[in-house]
C-alpha cells in the first residue's frame, strides 16, 4: 500500500518551490525508499500484504471526515480580515496532508477497485496458498495415517507371531515334559523289572541253596561236611581252611552268643567266599546249623537269630545246644 501510494504520488506530484538540486536529492531519496519498500514487500506473504491493505483502508476511512473538514476550510476566509483561514505554512502542510490522503485513497481504489484487482489477486493467492497448505496437510495426514496403520499392522503381526511362538514353545515344552515323563516311566518300569528279576533270581538261588539242605541239625551238618570232603578230596589245604574257618565262627558264637556280629555273616564277604562260601557244602553247613537267609542293612547275610532267653528259655537252650553240637562236629571233622 505504501509502495502504491508513493507510485501514485509520483504521478500526481504536489507543487513545490524547491530548487532543482533539492528536487534531485529528494528524487534520489524517494527512489532509495522505494527500493527498500519493494524489498520489504517482497519479503511479506500475500496474507500479510492483504492485512496491511485492509488496515490502511480502515484507517483511511476513519480519516475521511477529518480530511473533508480540512478540505472545506481551504476556501474559507476570515470574516474580518478576509484573508484565508490558514497561513502560508499551515496551508502548505494542510495541502500536503490532503494530497497524501488523496494519493492513498487513489491507491486503495486501485487495490480494491473493479476485479481483477490487487486485493482480489491477493485473496486468490491466499486461497490458492491455503488450498496448497490444506492439500499438503491432507497428504501429510494421509501419510501419517498410512504410517500409523502400517505400524499398527506390523505390531499386530509381531504380536501374532509372538503368540504363535509362545503357543509352539508351550507345545514343545509339553511334548518334552511328556517325553521325559514317558522316558522316566519306562526307566522306572525297567528298573522295577530288573529289580524284580534280580529278586526272583536271588530267591531262586536261595531256594536252590535251601534245597541242597534237606536235613537240618547235627545230622544235616555232618551230611554237608561229607559233601565238602568229596568236593575237596584233592585239595586238603582248602578243606582244612574251610573247616577251620567254620570252627572259629561257631566257637566265637558259643563263647559270646549275645554278640550279634558273630552271628551275622555276609554272604558276599570276600574272606568268607574265599574260605568257605565257594566250596560245595560250605554255605550249606550254616543252613543245616540253623542260620537263616536274610538281608541286614541291605546286605544278604547268613544270620543265626538268638531266641529271647527271658521269654523263651527252652527255645534259647535248644538254639544254643545246636550251636555247641555243630562246634563239636566240626572239631571231630578237623582231626580226621
Amino acid at each position: 500500500a505504501k509502495y502504491a501510494a508513493k507510485s501514485i504520488k509520483k504521478k500526481f506530484p504536489a507543487p513545490t518551490t524547491n530548487e532543482p538540486s533539492t528536487r534531485v536529492n529528494e528524487a534520489r531519496s524517494e527512489e532509495d525508499e522505494e527500493m527498500e519498500d519493494v524489498a520489504a514487500i517482497e519479503d511479506q506473504s500475500p496474507h500479510d500484504i492483504l492485512a496491511t491493505l485492509e488496515d490502511v483502508k480502515q484507517r483511511l476511512d476513519a480519516l475521511e471526515p477529518k480530511v473533508a473538514k480540512l478540505t472545506s476550510r481551504l476556501s474559507e476566509r476570515d470574516p474580518i480580515t478576509k484573508k484565508p483561514r490558514y497561513g502560508s505554512k499551515s496551508l502548505s502542510r494542510v495541502k500536503d496532508v490532503i494530497l497524501s490522503y488523496k494519493t492513498l485513497e487513489s491507491g486503495l481504489k486501485i487495490a480494491f477497485g473493479l476485479e481483477p484487482n490487487l486485493v482480489s489477486r491477493l485473496r486468490d493467492s491466499i486461497r490458492s496458498h491455503q488450498e496448497q497448505v490444506d492439500q499438503k496437510l491432507d497428504a501429510t495426514r494421509t501419510r501419517q495415517q498410512l504410517e500409523s496403520e502400517r505400524i499398527a499392522r506390523e505390531q499386530q503381526e509381531a504380536k501374532e507371531r509372538e503368540e504363535k511362538m509362545r503357543v509352539l514353545e508351550e507345545a514343545r515344552k509339553r511334548e518334552e515334559e511328556a517325553a521325559l515323563a514317558r522316558a522316566a516311566e519306562e526307566a522306572k518300569r525297567r528298573r522295577l523289572a530288573e529289580e524284580q528279576r534280580l529278586l526272583d533270581e536271588e530267591r531262586a538261588a536261595d531256594q536252590e541253596l535251601l534245597d541242597q539242605v534237606p536235613v537240618l541239625g547235627e545230622q544235616g551238618v555232618r551230611d554237608q561236611i561229607v559233601r565238602m570232603r568229596a568236593a575237596l578230596e584233592d585239595d586238603r589245604p582248602a578243606l582244612d581252611m574251610a573247616l577251620g574257618s567254620l570252627y572259629t565262627l561257631f566257637e566265637q558264637i558259643v563263647s559270646k552268643p549275645e554278640e550279634v556280629r558273630f552271628r551275622r555273616v555276609r554272604r558276599d564277604h570276600p574272606q568268607f567266599v574265599a574260605d568257605v562260601g565257594r566250596h560245595i557244602g560250605g554255605r550249606e553247613v550254616l543252613i543245616a546249623a540253623g542260620f537263616k537267609l536274610e538281608k541286614l542293612d541291605g546286605k544278604p547275610c547268613f544270620f543265626s537269630k538268638e531266641p529271647h532267653i527271658e521269654s523263651d528259655m527252652d527255645g534259647w537252650s535248644d538254639w544254643y545246644d545246636s550251636l555247641k553240637k555243630t562246634l563239636a562236629v566240626l572239631e571231630e571233622e578237623m582231626i580226621k
